[in-house]
């Protein structure tokens, strides 16, 4: 009986370390997803703001959306449990949250402000770098939050 009881109290630890190993992961995979369809439409735009690419209205609508849709995730991403695991976030996420979330909602409400302003490459260039200001304050060394934004740009051009 008592190899029983032993056995049993090891079978529900080991269970609820996979759940909350599981809970991480989908967290983690969360957050990557949002950030990844975010970065995915802002690639052009990017390459706009570096002269790389012609202005294109449409491109810059659809990042804007893109973050309209995706930011409020990260509220609900960056649960307790998902700190450590395969995420470059630090540990600010969750000492700062009320920071963290506040930044969100400024990025949102940038980006609508930037979808209504930006009409042509004349507002483009004078709008969009005030709502990717916000990208800084999270990433690299301004935001703490995540490392510098040329090397997480790269990670979500990666697949999962």
């Amino acid at each position: 009986m008592r190899r029983f009881v032993i056995a049993a109290t090891l079978a529900l630890v080991a269970t609820g370390a996979t759940v909350a190993v599981a809970q991480n992961a989908d967290a983690i995979k969360q957050r990557r997803e949002a950030m990844r369809a975010i970065a995915r439409a802002g690639a052009e735009p990017f390459k706009m703001t570096k002269g790389e690419a012609p202005f294109n209205l449409a491109a810059v609508q659809n990042v804007m959306k893109a973050i309209e849709e995706n930011a409020p995730k990260f509220k609900a991403a960056f649960p307790d449990n998902a700190k450590t695991g395969a995420t470059d976030a630090t540990a600010k996420v969750w000492e700062s949250r009320a920071d963290f979330n506040a930044i969100i909602d400024k990025w949102v409400v940038d980006a609508k402000a930037a979808a209504i302003a930006i009409k042509d490459e004349a507002s483009f260039k004078a709008e969009y770098p005030k709502m990717a200001q916000t990208c800084g304050s999270c990433h690299g060394n301004r935001g703490g939050y995540s490392p510098g934004l040329g090397d997480s740009f790269k990670k979500m051009q990666d697949p999962l």
